[in-house]
């Protein structure tokens, strides 16, 4: 349940037991009405003025403090259940205005009928008179106070006063009835009986009536803090690297933040994972960089001399001096490939922007590597110029050229497409190989990963990091295999790129030209 709901159900609650307590006073004073009618017909004119002041003020104290109560609901009324409060607020008013009239009718009857008959009584016309008046100056005072927005004190003191006073109205009927009905008094003790069980009827339902909203408030509060707490022992958690998640129960607004903190959560995991993968290979990269630049130095050494003592061995040579001198040279060549995909890898520096040819940045990555013979490379016969870095595309054509001829194992056919599309141009790559499994299709262009017998595992994660680097986007799909590269013709990177030089150029010349 929405906690905006427990609070309307708090309310209608309230709402009851509030409709509940008033009936209760209604149905007792209702019954203290009946309990005055059969008292002796000689004074019966005069209790009946006297029962109906009674109610009157009674009515008015009842009244009074069901505005008040009602004044403190609509200040935290929704708009849909403030017409109803003031329909409410209306009706209330409207009944103390008849309470009023009701007092006014039978006190004019009362005094008259004391006046006439019973002169000696006529002081006590005057002190009812000025009770009453105290009751409804201090209800009116409580009212327009509660509706101006006055404190919770001065309500809470002209409470006391307007108790005080409406228990000295009673006195002065009572005191009246005392005078009027001296001759029943064997029905004195009964009365009295009666006036004290619809006081503690009244005070009972009164301390059910707090005692209910105490209970209810303590649930609702119960079941807000009781999440939050769970929340709080969340958070604490994922804040010491535990990435546990909220218990998604419920659906009040507690719960949907517990979902949006699971999201968290999982976010925060993935992050956490591919940061902490981010520094083993920023460790790797560079334990890796000294290692290549470490081998690329005495690697070279080892080639100048293998190439020296090929040329000197040429007269001398023969087919297993030839052979040998064959597999030198692959391992030297497989050597050299596997520090360029390390040094590509790790070494992604600033791009140096150009308008190249596509077609061409091909054509001279085909020419400068060795393809087997029975492998077939079909060249797009279009073209399409785009601002690039045509070393860093090399290294990606390279890559995907040979990661086909592997495919295809060295018997196959690799095709190559460029599609002009608008503000982007695609390079599609296919070779008639197998294809990739599903399994690891999401895995190929994760470092270090590979399914070949050789190489480094670096070669395809090397291709994205120079395509996300050109703002670009790699992707692969089977059936047949085909990686498929998307490039900005003029990315924001190569405007910027672009200004640089031509600022650049602008310097220089200024420079010469003074």
């Amino acid at each position: 349940m929405k906690i905006r709901s427990k609070l309307l159900l708090e309310v209608a609650i309230l709402f009851i037991l509030i409709g509940i307590i008033s009936t209760i006073a209604i149905i007792n004073t209702k019954y203290v009405q009946e309990t005055f009618s059969s008292i002796n017909s000689e004074t019966l004119p005069i209790l009946n003025t006297l029962k109906n002041m009674r109610y009157a003020s009674t009515q008015l104290s009842s009244l009074t403090n069901e505005i008040i109560l009602i004044e403190d609901e609509t200040r935290n009324a929704s708009e849909k259940e403030f017409p109803e409060l003031e329909e409410i607020l209306e009706t209330n008013f409207y009944k103390i205005e008849k309470a009023k009239l009701l007092f006014n009718e039978s006190f004019s009857e009362y005094s008259s009928i004391v006046t006439n008959n019973y002169p000696n009584d006529i002081d006590h016309i005057e002190t009812v008179a000025k009770k009453w008046n105290e009751m409804l100056f201090i209800s009116n005072k409580m009212i327009q106070l509660k509706t101006s927005g006055a404190s919770g004190i001065v309500i809470l003191n002209l409470n006391n006063d307007f108790d005080f006073a409406f228990d000295e109205m009673n006195l002065a009927i009572d005191k009246a009835i005392e005078l009027t009905t001296a001759n029943i008094d064997q029905r004195e003790l009964y009365v009295d009986s009666l006036l004290r069980n619809v006081t503690w009827s009244i005070i009972l339902a009164l301390n059910l009536f707090v005692a209910t909203t105490l209970i209810i408030r303590y649930y609702i509060l119960k079941s807000i803090s009781k999440p939050l707490q769970k929340i709080k022992s969340v958070t604490q958690d994922i804040a010491k690297g535990n990435f546990m998640l909220y218990p998604e129960k419920g659906n009040d607004e507690i719960s949907e933040l517990g979902k949006n903190i699971n999201i968290m959560s999982t976010n925060l995991k993935e992050l956490n994972k591919k940061m902490l993968e981010k520094e083993r290979l920023t460790s790797i990269g560079s334990l890796a960089t000294r290692l290549a630049h470490d081998i690329r130095n005495p690697l070279s050494v080892i080639q100048n001399g293998f190439e020296i003592i090929r040329i000197k061995s040429q007269n001398n040579s023969g087919s297993n001096l030839d052979s040998n001198f064959d597999s030198i040279r692959r391992s030297i060549l497989r050597i050299t490939h596997q520090i360029d995909d390390v040094l590509n890898f790790i070494n992604i520096s600033e791009l140096q922007y150009g308008e190249y040819s596509l077609l061409s940045i091909i054509k001279s990555t085909i020419q400068n590597m060795i393809i087997p013979e029975n492998v077939k490379i079909i060249i797009p016969e279009n073209d399409c110029s785009i601002w690039c870095d045509s070393c860093r595309l090399d290294v990606v054509f390279k890559n995907l050229i040979d990661n086909a001829c592997y495919a295809v194992d060295k018997n196959g056919v690799i095709i190559i497409r460029i599609i002009d599309a608008q503000n982007d141009v695609l390079i599609e790559i296919e070779d008639s190989g197998p294809g990739i499994p599903d399994s690891i299709s999401e895995k190929i262009f994760d470092p270090l990963f590979t399914t070949k017998q050789v190489g480094t595992g670096l070669g395809l994660s090397s291709c994205r990091s120079i395509i996300d680097a050109h703002d670009g986007k790699i992707s692969i799909k089977n059936n047949p295999t085909t990686f498929t590269i998307r490039l900005p013709k003029n990315s924001q990177k190569a405007q910027e790129s672009i200004k640089k030089i031509s600022e650049e150029s602008l310097l220089e010349s200024t420079f010469f030209s003074n």
